[in-house]
């Protein structure tokens, strides 16, 4: 039976996507390019949950997905500036931190409500989406996902890339409306779409 590893996530829209690959471009200048964002197989995004899901739950839990949609309205998001962290395997990843909204958590936390009936947090390198190669690094996401990113840890951020950004000023109010269910490439970048909702 076919598992996938995968990402349930917001999209922002075009202007905050374009600036984003744009910030991405420059970071990959001087740094490892393991991420190179793009709007078609390394989507900006912001991660509301993620894990293994089963191809034959994968009817089942789009539908699950489309009815939590309807439950929101597009969502009013601010980002406050680039913040980068360090990952276990050393190296420094740069991100957008996004402000954490009631009804951006709401989202995250009914999302994660879902995804603890059909998600699992096994992943293996096959499981994920390639190429590029996936590093081992990116299990450590997917498995460590509930305990270390989820509810009174979720911190919405769009990844950018490998290494740290020189001008950490990135201040844009933005309005997200599509959900959607990618498949987890190298470093949990969105390599493929399965599922495009609107709120």
């Amino acid at each position: 039976m076919e598992r996938y590893a995968v990402d349930i996530v917001l999209l922002p829209p075009d202007e905050i996507m374009s600036k984003s690959i744009a910030l991405n471009q420059n970071l990959i200048r001087d740094n490892p390019p393991k991420i190179e964002l793009n709007t078609e197989n390394c989507i900006p995004h912001i991660s509301l949950s993620m894990g293994v899901l089963k191809e034959s739950d994968l009817e089942e839990f789009e539908i699950a997905l489309v009815t939590i949609a309807g439950n929101f309205k597009p969502l009013s998001l601010r980002s406050s500036g680039i913040h980068t962290v360090d990952v276990p395997n050393g190296e420094k990843v740069s991100g957008i931190a996004i402000e954490n909204s009631d009804g951006l958590y709401n989202l995250h936390k009914e999302v994660m409500q879902l995804s603890g009936r059909y998600l699992t947090d096994d992943a293996t390198i096959d499981m994920c989406y390639s190429p590029p190669p996936v590093e081992e690094v990116t299990l450590h996401f997917i498995k460590n996902y509930r305990e270390k990113s989820a509810f009174e840890n979720f911190s919405p951020h769009i990844t950018l890339g490998i290494g740290e950004m020189i001008d950490p000023d990135f201040t844009h109010e933005f309005t997200a409306s599509v959900l959607a269910l990618c498949r987890l490439g190298n470093y949990c970048t969105c390599r493929k779409k399965m599922a495009e909702i609107r709120l």
